[in-house]
């Protein structure tokens, strides 16, 4: 029993030290690449992972900007709308100045006439006239159906004529034909004068 247990003994040192001798020389590789794979594996994860991140963030920065684009601009026409336009009229009001308000000319008719995909292209040309034709600085929205808004605020007496007259004919000459139809576009436009240091109950 002595025997092999002494025979037991000395095999297992044997194998120990056969083990040691093989892998020894190897255990700094094997601590090396240990070492690589513990700072290798974040930084690959990471950099997928924040990517992802930057997306996402992006994502939700688009969905945000359409989100206020929504809420303030009028998607068939492009200028505001008239929730907007009153909470920025309402801002400035107390400046004084002009309030234009402009109304499609026989816009029931043009509808009845030519259909509603044409009623809605004459209101997209009074919407981009009503854009170009204001001064940085004026408030143009939409208010309802065919009629719009503008407030010029600080504007003068001789502001407000020009801007008239200048609105009119950009709408005659771009609404003389919608698409195939001679529909000979036009507004009509009424004009109020806000005295300073007015407000806006609406």
């Amino acid at each position: 029993t002595a025997a092999i247990t002494l025979l037991a003994t000395v095999a297992s040192g044997a194998v120990v030290y056969f083990a040691m001798v093989t892998f020894l020389p190897f255990a700094g590789y094997f601590l090396g690449f240990a070492m690589t794979l513990a700072i290798g594996i974040p930084i690959l994860i990471a950099a997928p992972v924040a990517y992802l991140a930057m997306r996402l963030m992006k994502m939700i920065q688009v969905g945000v900007d359409k989100l206020e684009n929504f809420v303030k601009f009028d998607p068939l026409t492009g200028v505001l709308t008239r929730h907007y336009l009153l909470e920025s009229v309402r801002s400035r009001f107390a400046e004084g100045g002009f309030l234009f308000l402009v109304d499609a000319d026989h816009f029931k008719k043009i509808n009845d006439t030519y259909g509603h995909d044409i009623g809605d292209e004459a209101l997209r040309i009074i919407g981009a006239a009503l854009n170009m034709a204001v001064p940085d600085g004026a408030l143009v929205g939409r208010i309802g159906g065919e009629e719009f808004a503008i407030f010029f605020p600080g504007a003068g007496t001789d502001d407000v004529s020009r801007h008239a007259e200048a609105i009119k004919r950009l709408i005659a000459a771009n609404g003389e034909r919608v698409g195939e139809h001679p529909v000979g576009l036009t507004v009509s436009i009424g004009v109020a004068e806000i005295s300073k240091g007015s407000t806006l109950t609406v």
